[in-house]
């Protein structure tokens, strides 16, 4: 079965070598049981804060947002990125809705699937047959060329952390470069609401209708991308004599003192709808978070590892050094939590990254370990850096956005 299953992967993915063809230490071979109760309860409706209250008075009353209000700050930083992503796109609604739902599928997120087959069903005309096609039969003859693209572009994020070649340009037939980034950020960003759905255990609606399939064979797990890494950019950055008055006061923040800023932005300028919303949301990852600065980047630098996200990498060394981490602590990053010396809380953080990145969800055993150090907020937040930082690494990996010269590389 197990053989069957990776080579239904390997033919999906157009022949690609997908990460579930490797291993990462302390890995399984099948997902593990999602939580039939939340870790988290959904928050008292009738002992709310004042900011509680605003944040659910414009949300419908879902486990989801009634989960989520345990960590305002948070959720008011992150959920811009999701409100455009779900209703400020030029991508249709029917392919929004194939990139979330076959990133469900493949982080087996019942929650995110039970919503959006609802959705999908109400609002971008997806059938039935298609919503259980989209697990079942990705290559089916029911599905058009863009669709079937879309698809794929799932399933390599998922295992590659990359689009690939050929999908990017099968994308490209239909949409526009710009849309291919909405694209990639639409699935990234449902692959971090997977992670978030599945650890903190938030069940699926008592009215709901639609499920998750528990009749097929389960996708295969994730582990350390493998393919190889684009040597140009397939998205140039829009250089400083090219910025319109909007590019420019958004870049501004990032702007260094010489009037430079760094590719990851000034590639980012070509979607100003998505530069504001992601760039908010990345900061409070680095810099506003409840997290101490060496969780935040053993966290970060892990990730960036098990995707081979090379510019993530190389951009977090010196704020790794700065967080006190030594050099080799620093190598022993891409070893994992089975290197010698790190302390029990240094190997519960690198193994939360390795299982979010495997099966998008934190295992019973390294939750209760990360429970011995900190509080749910930031319990919520390591969930959160992880997921933050993969959707960043998918686009630097996909869009091409090369390391500046004199950074240092990531070890192999």
């Amino acid at each position: 079965m197990r053989v069957a299953m990776l080579a239904a992967a390997l033919a999906l993915s157009g022949g690609m070598m997908l990460a579930g063809c490797m291993t990462m230490p302390g890995s399984q071979t099948s997902f593990s049981p999602r939580l039939s109760a939340p870790r988290l309860d959904v928050v008292d409706a009738s002992d709310l804060s004042e900011a509680q209250r605003d944040m659910l008075g414009s949300r419908a009353n879902l486990n989801i947002y009634r989960t989520l209000a345990h960590h305002v700050d948070l959720y008011n930083r992150w959920s811009p990125l999701g409100q455009v992503l779900l209703n400020g796109t030029s991508i249709s609604a029917r392919h929004r809705e194939l990139a979330m739902l076959r990133m469900g599928w493949l982080c087996q997120s019942p929650y995110e699937w039970s919503q959006h087959a609802r959705i999908a069903k109400a609002s971008a005309g997806v059938s039935e047959a298609e919503i259980r096609a989209i697990a079942a039969a990705p290559d089916d003859p029911m599905w058009t060329d863009i669709d079937r693209a879309v698809i794929r572009m799932a399933d390599e994020l998922r295992y590659e952390a990359m689009i690939s070649d050929a999908t990017w340009a099968d994308l490209r037939k239909v949409y526009s470069d710009s849309q291919v980034m909405e694209l990639l950020f639409t699935a990234a960003q449902y692959q971090l609401v997977s992670m978030a759905l599945n650890t903190l255990g938030v069940q699926v609606e008592p009215e709901a209708v639609d499920f998750m399939p528990a009749d097929l064979a389960m996708p295969v797990l994730a582990t350390r991308a493998a393919g190889p890494r684009l040597a140009l950019p397939r998205i140039a950055p829009v250089t400083e004599d090219k910025w319109t008055p909007e590019q420019r006061a958004l870049i501004a923040p990032q702007v260094r003192p010489d009037g430079t800023a760094l590719n990851l932005y000034t590639t980012m300028l070509n979607h100003p709808k998505l530069y504001g919303p992601r760039a908010r949301f990345g900061s409070y990852l680095q810099r506003d978070s409840m997290l101490d600065p060496e969780t935040r980047e053993l966290l970060i630098m892990r990730t960036a590892w098990n995707i081979r996200a090379d510019y993530e990498w190389a951009h977090h060394v010196e704020y790794a050094k700065s967080a006190g981490l030594s050099d080799q602590q620093i190598a022993d990053i891409a070893i994992g939590s089975q290197a010698m010396g790190w302390n029990a809380r240094q190997r519960a953080v690198l193994t939360a990254a390795d299982e979010l990145r495997r099966e998008a969800f934190i295992s019973d055993a390294t939750w209760a370990e990360l429970a011995k150090y900190y509080g749910m907020k930031q319990r919520i937040e390591i969930v959160y850096t992880v997921g933050g930082y993969t959707m960043t690494g998918l686009a630097i990996n996909s869009f091409g956005i090369q390391v500046e010269p004199g950074y240092p590389a990531m070890p192999n």
